[in-house]
């Protein structure tokens, strides 16, 4: 159970820190939600899939390495 419940958790910590800090970013500046900001809040919630497909990726590629 710990060992599922442990990914989660750092995902969501991490997650919430970096959005925290794009929203008081935006409220320090006085700006609204820009292109920017607006993508930077959609990066923190879907972080890691950008490393899952990294991942895939590199696993591909070296497997394709392997075979040539």
């Amino acid at each position: 159970m710990f060992i599922v419940v442990l990914p989660w958790a750092a995902y969501l910590l991490v997650a919430v820190i970096f959005l925290t800090m794009t929203l008081l970013e935006g409220w320090a500046h006085h700006d609204g939600w820009t292109l920017a900001r607006l993508s930077g809040a959609v990066a923190c919630i879907f972080w890691p899939l950008t490393a899952v497909v990294l991942l895939v990726h590199i696993l591909a590629s070296a497997a394709a390495l392997r075979q040539a």
